[in-house]
C-alpha cells in the first residue's frame, strides 16, 4: 500500500502523463484513480505510467494504466515449472503464495507418483486463483520454502533477492540456518566403533551401540 506521499506524487504521475499524451487530468480525479493503484508499489506504477506515455494517444484511463501493470503473477506453466521442484526435498523454492496454494492441490498426486495427472490439478487450481487475484488486484507476493541442501538453499535465496523476489531481512534470516550436524560418524560406525555428537541422546546411542555389534557379528 502506498504511503501518504506516495500517492500524492503519484496523482502528479498521472496528471503529467495524461498532459504528455495530449489528454487533460484534473488532480481530484486522479486521486480517485490513485485509490484504486495504492496497492500497487511504486516501481510498478512508474513502469505502467511510462507504458502509458510510449503507447496511448488522446485519453489516460484507469484501464489503460492497469492493463500495463505488471503485477507479478507468472503464467500458468511458469508457475507449475517453480512449483514441481518443491517435489525435491533438498531444493528451496521462492514461489508465490499462489503458487504455494495450487501445489497443495497436486502435491497428493505426485506423492502418488503420477505427475502426469498432478500438473493439470494444478494447472486448473492456479488458473482459478490467478483470475481471482487479479480481479481483486492483488500483486504476487513471495515467500521461500526451504530444502534441506545448504548450498542450493543459499544459491535460490541469493537470486530471489537479486530479482527482487525477496526483501534483504527475509534472506538473512534464512540463510542464517545451518544445516543440521550429523549425530554419528558413519565411517567410525562400519567400522565398529560409536562416536556421537555431544547432543546425541541416549536412545540413539544405545541403537548406534547395537548397530556397531550388528555390524562387527
Amino acid at each position: 500500500m502506498l504511503c501518504d506521499h506516495e500517492q500524492d506524487h503519484l496523482v502528479d504521475l498521472l496528471v503529467a502523463t495524461a498532459e504528455v499524451i495530449g489528454d487533460q487530468m484534473r488532480p481530484t480525479t486522479a486521486a480517485y484513480m490513485v485509490q484504486d493503484l495504492a496497492c500497487y508499489t511504486m516501481p510498478v506504477l512508474e513502469a505502467a505510467l511510462a507504458g502509458c506515455r510510449r503507447e496511448l494517444k488522446g485519453r489516460l484511463s484507469l484501464a489503460a494504466v492497469l492493463e500495463r501493470i505488471a503485477d507479478g503473477h507468472p503464467a500458468p506453466n511458469e508457475a507449475w515449472a517453480v512449483a514441481i521442484q518443491a517435489a525435491d526435498e533438498r531444493a528451496t523454492v521462492v514461489w508465490t503464495t499462489l503458487t504455494q496454494q495450487a501445489w497443495s492441490t497436486a502435491l497428493p498426486l505426485v506423492l502418488a507418483g503420477d505427475k502426469i495427472a498432478a500438473r493439470p490439478a494444478f494447472l486448473e487450481t492456479y488458473g482459478r486463483l490467478l483470475k481471482e487475484a487479479r480481479a481483486a488486484r492483488q500483486p504476487a507476493t513471495y515467500t521461500p520454502s526451504l530444502g534441506f541442501d545448504a548450498a542450493c538453499r543459499r544459491a535460490a535465496l541469493s537470486d530471489a533477492l537479486a530479482k527482487g523476489l525477496l526483501q534483504h531481512e527475509q534472506v538473512s534470516q534464512h540463510l542464517e540456518l545451518a544445516a543440521p550436524a550429523p549425530t554419528f560418524n558413519a565411517v567410525a560406525l562400519l567400522a565398529g566403533k560409536v562416536e556421537v555428537s555431544p547432543g546425541a541422546s541416549e536412545k540413539t546411542r544405545a541403537r548406534l551401540e547395537e548397530l556397531a555389534r550388528e555390524l562387527a557379528a
